[in-house]
């Protein structure tokens, strides 16, 4: 039976869902820093996880792996928060550079490393001199300049060094070849400040060592969605179909949601404005850009983990409410921002990071973050109502209605609404 008064209403105590939510598998991503003579940093090398948190040594060598790589970086951290305003060295498999999925990343922020992979000479300087007309910019590692690959080198930036692989000898001479080219040759492996010292020379510009400049991590809360939804997104989208039925796709999931803004945020558009609603980043990008990300997330191969299915459906369920509690008083672009109010009001919960430090990997409007950050602005009423339905009292519940001018009787029928709409989504 449907209840008919606020008073009637079982009070759920989200705090308690939260505290008996399983934990959930967190992400780690490591850089190693690379600094000139003068020990500045001008950029890190993105390094992938293994299985028990610690930077993998190897660089990614298949589409997978680099796609779990990039989205990490991209979709949950953000590029900026991670580089700031220092040059990201990528490294990527053979089969990346010849995927769409470069097409997602911004070239002025990056350079891509390659190592050698299993393509001949030809091919391999065809995909980097195609890559190279779109302004990305390259780092070759291990690779032993010939005849043959001087096209792929004066191609090329940089181009890194084992120091303790390989002898100085064969350095040198490697460096006395590729003389005629403005390369920045890069030392690698350095073990030791002496060993930084001892190879502080002519010969090198930039310098990289895990045991003499440790990376460091950061680490977040997994947040991922469905891939069977990630599927059904791809095909709407190559099908290029409404974008109104696009967005209820987006609508539903708060882990693509998330992802989608962190993702414009990463790329660095330079956007004169904030993007204002799931509808407005989806314009933005096109049903050709759009389809690549999604085909990120597909290679990616990351699910969604049961503990967060509590929380998820919590979240939908504040998004939709505010949507509804402001559907007769405030515009459709309010409307839109609330339902981003709603379901990232939980982004702190999810991620495992304070709420501030996750707001700021997405361009949201004022409003927004003043409503989740400060309880403050036209949105923070409303929040606070669909909190108190989760956690208040009757009589906290009530008084909000009257603050938003809201009957209790209006404002419990569009929390049933609500919960009815996120239980579909299920």
């Amino acid at each position: 039976m449907k209840p008919n008064l606020l008073s009637d209403w079982p009070v759920s105590d989200t705090r308690q869902e939260i505290e008996e939510t399983p934990n959930f598998d967190r992400i780690f991503i490591f850089r190693q820093p690379i600094f000139d003579s003068s020990e500045n940093i001008i950029g890190y090398q993105l390094l992938p996880q293994q299985v028990q948190n610690t930077p993998e040594a190897d660089p990614p060598n298949n589409l997978r792996a680099s796609a779990r790589l990039l989205d990490s970086a991209f979709n949950h951290f953000g590029l900026r928060q991670i580089m700031g305003d220092r040059l990201a060295f990528i490294p990527v498999s053979s089969e990346v550079l010849s995927s769409d999925i470069l097409e997602l990343i911004p070239p002025d922020k990056v350079v891509l490393d390659i190592q050698p992979a299993d393509l001949s000479s030809d091919e391999l300087i065809r995909i980097i001199s195609q890559l190279r007309a779109r302004h990305f910019r390259f780092s070759l590692s291990n690779f032993t300049y010939t005849q043959a690959l001087s096209p792929l080198f004066a191609m090329a930036s940089y181009v890194s060094h084992d120091v303790h692989q390989s002898s100085m000898e064969f350095i040198q001479d490697q460096i006395h070849k590729a003389q005629h080219l403005p390369l920045i040759h890069i030392a690698k492996n350095l073990q030791s400040y002496e060993d930084f010292q001892q190879h502080k020379s002519g010969m090198f510009t930039l310098y990289q060592g895990h045991k003499f400049s440790p990376c460091d991590s950061l680490s977040i809360n997994r947040l991922d969605s469905s891939p069977f939804r990630v599927m059904q997104l791809f095909n709407l989208v190559m099908n290029q179909a409404d974008f109104n039925v696009i967005e209820d796709h987006f609508k539903h999931d708060v882990a693509l949601s998330y992802s989608l803004l962190c993702y414009l945020n990463s790329a660095g558009y330079g956007m004169p404005y904030k993007v204002e609603s799931i509808r407005n980043a989806l314009m933005l990008l096109g049903y050709n850009f759009l389809g690549r990300w999604l085909s990120l997330l597909i290679f990616a191969g990351a699910d969604m983990r049961a503990g967060q299915r509590v929380l998820l459906n919590t979240a939908l369920i504040r998004g939709r409410l505010m949507e509804l509690l402001g559907a007769n008083t405030l515009s459709q672009q309010d409307g839109d921002r609330l339902f981003i109010t709603g379901i990232f009001s939980m982004l702190d919960s999810f991620l495992g990071i304070p709420l501030e430090k996750a707001l700021d990997n997405l361009n949201l409007p004022d409003e927004i973050n003043q409503a989740l950050t400060l309880q403050k602005g036209k949105y923070a009423p409303l929040l606070a109502l669909a909190l108190a339905f989760e956690t208040g009292t009757p009589q906290q519940t009530v008084a909000l209605c009257k603050e938003v001018e809201i009957s209790p009787k209006d404002a419990t029928e569009a929390h049933l609404a609500a919960i009815e709409w996120a239980r579909k989504l299920r």
